[in-house]
């Protein structure tokens, strides 16, 4: 059959009609192979732990084990389920794609499938079994709906055009993800980049990677902590006869990372808390569409970022903090961003330090940034921070004051470290407070020099009277 002679709707009309008879008719035969083989069952779901586990390799593995039955002699016991099976796979390879790339030789029907640079053979009883786990899935009209979305996926529109797939099975994800911000639903970045809440991430990021990269004790609030930044975009598997296959399409997911991660950094910044890579996944598609296909999921390669501690739930996402993280990621290409880079960078660096020597390397990197960003050198290098970013930050004379002891008391705690001050054993929590105050004046800093840039000099900027 052509393509133009081709009717989806019935083809879907006719599949939807057949599946509910191959439903009951495999039954005693899934649960007599399930009786043989028992196995360790993943569940695939909202993670409460009550929905209940469709079966798809099973299935998939008694479709197998039924079309070779005559091979073992168990050809009489498996024909009722042949009989309705059979007519199901002669309507799958009816669809011209499929029809296409069916080997000549009776019983030598696999062809290969390839989804995003990754392959492997599969034959129509997969795509049976991924119909039927689908459709589980669904609520209304179900076996017709599975039907729907599979022709979507092996159909073309009109000069090569994708159809696109009910449901949008045919989005995929480029995402990073990250732990410290609690979402509570998307939130679009730039550039078509936007933030996703767990429950969304979950949908095509299994529970096992969350579990192994988020911090210990994050389940007891349901991973409200972890998000991913992500960037969407439209795939469809392609078929091919085995043997030919077709070299995948290159791409370089490498400048989404990075962006992404200087994303995370102002976020971190931004909202004064440590916000971690923890993982960067590209190339993903959900779950839902990984078992339409047959596959019980997708998963692609990742990359380990940064490993996370901490017990309490993180800070929500602030209105204000994101609107300053999302005006300076628009400048992100611009020469005022440039230059602030490294700082951002170091700042955010500061928040997510850990170990023995955290509360000085903190303080040492929040004071490295204020003297960089204050371009101060050699002599009253103290001084002159405590009196720019006064006049910098403030207009009026008690906020001035109150930036200038702030300063002072955090530079007194950095010379402390730096000049091994025999005062500082014990004095941590003074150093805590002290890079409280200097991370608020660096991070208060760093958002008016991203919008307004530097004043032309420093010195008649506090002559003048500041800002």
């Amino acid at each position: 059959m052509t393509i133009e002679e081709f009717e989806a709707g019935d083809w879907i009309d006719r599949l939807a009609r057949a599946l509910p008879g191959l439903t009951e008719a495999q039954k005693p035969y899934l649960e007599e192979y399930r009786k043989r083989n028992p196995r360790v069952h993943s569940v695939v779901g909202d993670g409460d732990g009550n929905q209940p586990v469709f079966p798809l390799n099973d299935l998939r593995d008694l479709y197998a084990i039924a079309r070779h039955s005559h091979v073992f002699g168990e050809q009489e016991h498996y024909a009722p389920l042949l009989a309705v099976l059979n007519p199901v796979r002669y309507l799958l390879y009816s669809h011209p794609t499929l029809a296409s790339v069916v080997g000549r030789i009776i019983g030598k029907d696999n062809f290969y499938m390839q989804i995003l640079g990754s392959g492997n053979l599969t034959s129509a009883t997969d795509l049976i079994a991924g119909l039927m786990a689908r459709a589980s899935e669904l609520s209304r009209d179900r076996f017709r709906a599975a039907a729907t979305e599979l022709n979507a996926f092996l159909s073309q529109g009109g000069q090569g055009e994708s159809v696109s797939v009910p449901g949008a099975l045919d989005v995929g994800y480029d995402a990073v993800l990250f732990w410290g911000l609690t979402l509570k639903e998307r939130v679009e970045v730039a550039d078509g980049m936007a933030m996703l809440p767990f429950e969304q991430v979950q949908t095509f990021v299994d529970r096992s990677l969350v579990e192994e990269l988020a911090p210990p004790g994050s389940e007891f609030h349901r991973w409200q902590s972890v998000g991913a930044v992500v960037r969407p975009f439209r795939w469809k598997p392609m078929f091919s006869r085995a043997g030919y296959e077709r070299e995948p399409e290159p791409t370089n997911s490498e400048p989404f990372f990075q962006e992404a991660q200087i994303f995370l950094e102002l976020l971190a910044v931004t909202h004064a808390t440590p916000v971690l890579r923890l993982a960067m996944l590209p190339r993903c598609i959900t779950r839902s569409a990984s078992r339409l296909l047959g596959l019980e999921h997708h998963n692609g390669s990742f990359h380990r970022g940064r490993p996370a501690q901490g017990f309490a739930k993180c800070p929500e996402l602030a209105t204000e903090a994101l609107a300053e993280a999302q005006e300076a990621f628009e400048i992100r290409q611009g020469e005022r961003y440039g230059r602030m880079a490294p700082i951002v960078g170091r700042l955010a660096e500061a928040l997510a330090r850990d170990g023995q020597f955290m509360s000085e390397d903190r303080i040492l990197d929040v004071a490295i940034s204020l003297e960089r960003m204050y371009e101060l050198d050699q002599g009253e290098v103290s001084f002159k921070l405590k009196t720019r970013a006064a006049y910098f930050l403030e207009s009026d004379t008690e906020a001035r004051l109150r930036v200038f002891k702030d300063v002072g008391e955090f530079y007194g705690a950095r010379s402390k470290i730096v000049h091994n001050s025999r005062k500082k054993r014990g004095a941590a929590e003074g150093r805590g407070a002290a890079f409280k105050k200097g991370f608020d004046v660096a991070r208060r800093s760093v958002i008016k020099l991203l919008q307004d840039g530097p004043p032309p000099d420093w010195n008649e900027m506090v002559i003048a009277g500041g800002n």
